[in-house]
């Protein structure tokens, strides 16, 4: 099972909390549930972590290459997983 959770605005100096609750479907045998770690990973678009800005970039290209003045920043999580 996944539970995916997208959030459209991340405001500075704000917390979100997500609480789920796991329940096993019933089987014939009674088995004691394992609690297996949680996997997260998250992409935070248009932002820096460490706060780095590009403020000049220069193309120097002889075949009339056309740069877009567009730059993307992206903060990128690996893989956290968190055990209970």
């Amino acid at each position: 099972g996944v539970i995916v959770w997208r959030i459209r605005r991340f405001p500075g100096r704000h917390e979100y909390t997500c609480l789920a609750e796991v329940e096993l479907a019933s089987t014939i045998t009674e088995k004691q549930w394992v609690k297996p770690p949680i996997t997260m990973s998250f992409d935070v678009p248009q932002f820096t972590a460490s706060g780095l800005r590009v403020r000049f970039l220069k193309v120097q290209e002889k075949s009339n290459y056309k740069p877009v003045k567009w730059i993307r920043y992206l903060t990128r999580a690996g893989s956290i997983q968190h055990r209970l």
